[in-house]
């Protein structure tokens, strides 16, 4: 017989599988766009920690309780680590972008603004203490760019010039963007098929829940 507890694990299972299953959909629709994707470094953080949020969640749940005072205080506690990991300064993520890419599409954005751009190890100088940091992750084909120095306009301006070169650049399906996709659709499917055939049961028994 499917009982509450029964329920409870399948609704438990959907709140940590669906999450992670709608975050590797974004990763999987941002790597097969028309052009590579920018966002901001706060942005792509918000989606992580989004999706890896219930993950963290279920154990501190499972210790303090499920009241509204417990909960609220798990979420609390879960916020401070948050806080305390989301990116400082300015930076910014591209989708859909090989490294070996990011080099002159940065060199040309800088050179769109007018600013020096002196190669080094890992960025550009750019000057006045300003230095532009360039970062690849291929697992995940995105690179993150970072600026070190500089003020709020600057960062203003370099978001919309870097914005404007990737518009330029096709951007190109790969397989690990579809399988992304792929394993998305299972991880949010699976978590149905959990209880789908027990519909008529689940129904019965929220019915003798009712009043």
């Amino acid at each position: 017989m499917f009982g509450i507890g029964q329920l409870a694990d399948s609704l438990r299972i959907a709140a940590v599988v669906v999450p992670i299953g709608l975050y590797f959909l974004v990763l999987g629709l941002l790597n097969t766009r028309a052009h590579p994707q920018l966002l901001t470094g706060r942005r792509d953080f918000a989606l992580l920690a989004a999706a890896i949020g219930p993950v963290l969640l279920q154990p501190i749940v499972a210790v303090v309780g499920t009241s509204p005072a417990a909960l609220a205080g798990a979420a609390a506690a879960l916020a401070v680590p948050v806080l305390l990991l989301t990116p400082r300064g300015r930076s910014w993520v591209i989708y859909n972008l090989p490294f070996r890419q990011a080099g002159p599409v940065v060199r040309d954005a800088l050179a769109d603004l007018h600013l020096p751009a002196h190669p080094a190890d890992g960025g550009f100088h750019l000057g006045a203490g300003r230095f532009l940091a360039i970062e690849g992750f291929p697992l995940l084909r995105n690179v993150t760019v970072r600026l070190v120095g500089g003020d709020a306009r600057l960062a203003a301006d370099l978001h919309a010039a870097l914005a404007d070169r990737l518009g330029r650049i096709e951007g190109e399906a790969t397989p690990a963007a579809v399988a992304l996709m792929l394993v998305a659709t299972a991880m949010m499917v699976a978590p149905l098929a959990l209880v789908a055939r027990r519909v008529p049961e689940i129904v019965r028994l929220l019915t003798d829940l009712l009043p």
